[in-house]
Formats: structure tokens, sequence, C-alpha cells
């Protein structure tokens, strides 16, 4: 880890500084179990624009203490623009809190706090910064890392259910509302392509796309784009029909899904043209 931390001192010496702050601050506070970093710069693809993507685990009965104390000492850290504190929807009942903190500089922070007890194993990627417990010495594989073929198929219909209403939005004259539901089957494209390309995390869809090397965006994609205008998005909702039905189908394959395509295929496509 120190060696890591002297290569980032080199490359990224701000998001360093801030890396060695809570380095630490977690060294100094024995509640704290945990930190670990992922995503861009734990890769080491990250660059001067890139947040700082962290889990801190703490003691389970001291867990809530340490995140309502967390901002201010997170605002310590150098000149801040905002924070934020709160829970991820997606999360439910899970017990975590996360904080999102802009700098003046331009660094961001993107921190979730858990209780210890609800951690363990390391992703691929990851960089360990602080675990005294062994908590993270085993590899763990998320289910957000692969899709599957239930997931598929949940993709690829509301892909066509989000073309669906465009069509209806069209055939109303609501440009905008039918620019969000091409841009929302888009991103449901996306995931399907990640699939398709054996892509890690296809749940992410642009971002795991944009995250591998070279980038494995699909040919065409660009025609699926469109101001709020009826005309440019009528023309956008049939490319991204067409672009679903070929990833959905690539998607099919390397799940091991055993059903056909979405009756949906059909029905949406006749009403886009």
């Amino acid at each position: 880890m120190d060696a890591w931390l002297d290569a980032l001192r080199a490359r990224l010496p701000g998001h360093a500084e801030l890396l060695d702050a809570l380095v630490e601050l977690c060294r100094a506070d024995e509640r704290v179990r945990v930190l670990e970093l992922q995503c861009s710069i734990a890769r080491g693809a990250g660059d001067d624009l890139s947040d700082l993507d962290l889990g801190m685990a703490v003691a389970d009965e001291d867990w809530e203490r340490v995140a309502d104390d967390l901002p201010a000492r997170l605002r310590r850290l150098a000149p801040t623009v905002d924070l934020l504190a709160h829970a991820i929807p997606e999360w439910g009942s899970r017990p975590h809190r996360r904080l999102f903190v802009q700098y003046a500089d331009g660094r961001q922070l993107d921190l979730v706090v858990q209780p210890a007890g609800a951690v363990s194993g390391r992703v691929a990627g990851a960089v360990v910064l602080h675990d005294p417990d062994g908590r993270l010495a085993e590899p763990r594989t998320p289910r957000s890392a692969t899709a599957t073929a239930e997931d598929v198929r949940a993709w690829e219909v509301l892909g066509w259910e989000s073309l669906a209403d465009a069509a209806k939005y069209l055939r109303r004259g609501s440009q905008w509302e039918a620019l969000a539901r091409v841009d929302q089957a888009r991103d449901l494209v996306l995931r399907l392509w990640a699939v398709a390309e054996d892509v890690p995390y296809p749940a992410f869809g642009l971002t795991s796309l944009l995250d591998v090397e070279p980038p494995r965006l699909p040919d065409g994609l660009d025609a699926t784009a469109a101001r709020a205008n009826l005309a440019e998005l009528a023309t956008a909702a049939r490319a991204c029909a067409e672009l679903l039905r070929s990833a959905a189908a690539r998607a099919r394959i390397r799940s091991g899904a055993d059903w056909p395509e979405s009756a949906m295929a059909d029905w949406v496509s006749d009403r886009l043209r």
C-alpha cells in the first residue's frame, strides 16, 4: 500500500494528499476498521478530474456516531464547496451513510460508511488503505460484477417499455417526455451491450464500457442521440430500437438465456415506424 501511495503522490499529489489524511484519520480512531479505495484511481486509470470512491467500515456499535462526526472532519481536509450526507435509495434498509464532498479546488470525495460486521473480502482492483483486522484479505466477487440471464431479460423488456413510451409521447407531440424515454432506453441498451462484451459491472452501462481498454461502445450509438425535436427524436428512437435488438440478442447468448427475443421488439418497432 505504501508503494502504491508513493506512485500516486508522484502522479496525482492532490488526491494522494486527501488519501494520506484519511488514512491518518483511520489510524488515529480505533473505531474505524476498514478504508478501501475503488474505481478509476484504484485501477490506475484516474486523472485530475477523477473522484475518490471510498468505502469505510466502522465498529458496529459506533458506526452511526462516526458517520455523524465525519462531515465536520472531511470539511477540515480542504476548503469545501458543499457536502451531502444521505442514504442511497437503492440500498434500502441496509445500514450505511454516503458522504459526497466537493472541494473548492475541484477534487471530489465519494465515501460510503457502514458497520464493519457487514464487510468482508475485497473486490478486484480495489486498494486496501486500512485493514488492521484483515477483513479484506480474501478476494470477493460482488453480485453487480456480472449479470444473470434474468437481468438480461429485465433490461431487454424495460428497454422496449421505454421505447413504447417514447412512441406514445412522439404521437402526443411531447418532445421532452419522449427525450427522457429515449435516453432511458439507451442506458438499458448499454447495459446489455456490456453483457455482450463481457465487461465487468454491466449494470453501470456506459461507465463500465468506457472503463475498459479500449472502450467498447457499439457502432451506431451516435444515431440514438437527439435534441428535444420530434423529428430528431423519432429517428433516434428507431436507431435505439435497432441497437436494442442487436444488444439483447448478443446478451442473451452471452448470459445463457434460453428464451427468444421479447415479443415487444416487433410491436414497438412497428409503432416507431
